[in-house]
């Protein structure tokens, strides 16, 4: 999850000569361990396949052409810095990123915007009207895909959704599919794919992500971050008990992220961890009124509700109670022996 606010992200459409990728320092290879001539052969070939600019010193390049399609794979130490080139867009020569991660930790970035991390299963989809900047740690890898827009617009997403989309990386949905798929492209199973079904199925897929992660977008103004809301409770509702559940991972889960997550709260005078404990001791107290989980101990029952320390499950007890969870439960046992006792008719007089 990850998500942030909105970046230009995007990247240069033209093609890069090896000479190119040697001045920034990239090692461009058409295959892993070049060697001699051979390599150097390689670096060529696949910086001609290039069709974005900037490959930082240490990265390793992987390119293969399928039609206007790249298929790539960044290694080393992942690095990309991309230029504005909004001339190439206005000329109808608009090209889309769309990159995962494999292994490691990356970042990316925009415009004046400082670094998200882009996470595992997600899809970072990038333009190349707008500047990028992508910074992996050293062994990471990415994979990914360069193509020109007209192949997928409008044909499967409108101009609006993708530019609506573009400098995000987006984990919602079937966005861990299409990252499935990105990373599979490079592999020799990627290898037979014509440029005909792998724009199909990319285009498909893209679009599938895109309805999913853009689904707040048809919200009024200013009542996205209660759409978000309404998702983020949603999920805590369902795994509150789970032990150690965060809000990293609930940001993840619904596609924002953590500063959002808390910022949203804030804005309606709430927080995160006051929701997760409020539905907890809920959680306790319902236990407590269940005649079937009458034998069940307090600790018992405060495990299962996601506490993994029973102080501090009394604390908060207390707190949102104004009672110990001992006389809570005990009331609740008495209430509960009164309403299973017989109804004895009264007493005639006399």
């Amino acid at each position: 999850m990850r998500v942030s606010p909105e970046r230009a992200v995007g990247a240069r459409a033209v093609g890069v000569q090896a000479a190119g990728a040697q001045a920034t320092g990239a090692q461009a290879t058409g295959a892993r361990g070049p060697s001699g001539r051979a390599g150097r052969a390689g670096a060529a070939q696949a910086a001609r396949r290039w069709p974005l600019g900037g490959v930082g010193a240490g990265a390793r390049l992987d390119a293969r052409a399928v039609g206007e399609l790249t298929v790539f794979e960044l290694g080393g130490r992942p690095a990309l810095s991309c230029g504005a080139q909004a001339r190439f867009a206005q000329a109808g020569r608009e090209r889309v990123l769309l990159a995962a991660l494999l292994e490691g930790g990356c970042g990316y970035r925009g415009a004046g915007e400082g670094f998200c991390e882009l996470a595992a299963g997600e899809v970072l989809v990038a333009l190349c009207a707008a500047p990028l900047e992508l910074r992996g740690q050293a062994g990471a890898r990415l994979c990914g895909l360069a193509m020109p827009a007209h192949l997928i617009v409008p044909r499967f997403v409108s101009a609006e959704r993708l530019a609506a989309a573009a400098g995000r990386s987006h984990g919602r949905g079937v966005a861990p599919v299409l990252h499935g798929f990105l990373a599979w492209l490079p592999g020799a199973g990627g290898a037979g794919l014509g440029p005909g079904a792998l724009c199909d199925a990319v285009g498909g897929l893209l679009a599938a992500m895109l309805e999913d992660c853009l689904s707040v977008a048809s919200a009024p103004a200013g009542g996205a971050g209660r759409v978000h809301l309404e998702e983020i409770g949603r999920h805590l509702r369902r795994h509150f008990a789970e032990p150690g559940l965060s809000a990293c991972d609930v940001a993840e889960a619904v596609g924002v992220s953590r500063r959002y997550l808390h910022r949203i709260y804030a804005e309606e005078k709430r927080s995160f961890r006051g929701e997760l404990v409020a539905l907890r001791i809920e959680a306790c107290v319902k236990a407590f009124l269940d005649e079937q989980q009458a034998e069940r101990t307090i600790a018992e029952i405060a495990f299962s509700a996601g506490y993994a320390d029973i102080s501090q499950f009394n604390r908060h007890f207390r707190r949102l109670k104004g009672a110990t969870p001992s006389a809570v439960r005990k009331a609740a046992l008495a209430d509960l022996a009164a309403a299973e006792a017989p109804i004895r008719p009264p007493r005639r007089a006399g």
